[in-house]
């Protein structure tokens, strides 16, 4: 095989690999209970242990009902279905809250370290240039790559250069965790399993309330940073 017909087979999107639609239905208020549990225990965190599980237990299974009964029904004829990193950034995030207790968490910025800052910086990145190409502002479809080979492949090196470097930071004491690294490969893993959610990279990997987030966690970090160093411009002067 030469490399033309190898690049042609890497870029192909003629057959395009989907779920079955009967696993997609059932995977819709399954990621949406995970989704939507993980925000209740979110917003309760002042409250004691078991009344936090027990209501994140609670709208968990409210989601998982049948019909328009059930939260996700609505949501998924507006949005969809969330994305699969969505669903493991609040699974990881639960587990790393229950094991830590109150306070901790695997986003916080004082242990977030480099890879996972850079994971964050990629997300806000593929957000825009998915809205580029739904607005035809791009030369190239992007969002049709993410039905070929070569976008896993793209994303299973761009995991693996993570991992060097979170290995690094984490070697000279800098990175509790390879939390970056790990949400990445266990997506792509999911996604190479299930083909979920449409059977396209990039909707596994990111969605517009995923997007909006981060870009608004920057924003915070960006304006939360601006503030300490103008209090401390005048001590620095004196």
């Amino acid at each position: 095989m030469d490399l033309s017909a190898l690049s042609d087979l890497l870029l192909s999107t003629g057959n395009p690999v989907l779920p079955a639609p009967a696993f997609m239905r059932l995977a819709l208020p399954a990621i949406w209970a995970i989704v939507l549990g993980s925000g209740a225990l979110l917003l309760a965190g002042r409250l004691a242990r078991p009344y936090r599980l027990g209501l994140g237990l609670l709208v968990a299974v409210w989601t998982l009902l049948p019909g328009p009964a059930s939260p996700a029904y609505w949501l998924g004829l507006a949005f969809q279905t969330p994305s699969l990193m969505t669903a493991v950034m609040g699974l990881a995030w639960f587990w790393d809250r229950e094991r830590r207790g109150p306070g901790a968490g695997v986003m916080a910025a004082e242990s977030s370290g480099p890879a996972l800052k850079i994971l964050a910086a990629a997300g806000i990145a593929l957000g825009w240039i998915l809205l580029l190409d739904t607005l035809a502002w791009l030369p190239v479809s992007v969002y049709a790559w993410g039905f070929g080979s070569a976008a896993v492949g793209a994303v299973a090196i761009f995991a693996t250069l993570l991992w060097a470097v979170w290995g690094t930071a984490r070697a000279k004491g800098r990175s509790p965790a390879l939390v970056g690294p790990m949400l990445m490969l266990c997506v792509l893993t999911l996604f190479v399993l299930t083909r979920l959610p449409s059977g396209n990279l990039w909707d596994a990997l990111i969605d517009p309330w995923l997007w909006v987030a981060l870009q608004l966690g920057w924003l915070f970090s960006a304006v939360r940073r601006l503030i300490t160093v103008r209090r401390l411009s005048p001590a620095i002067r004196v």
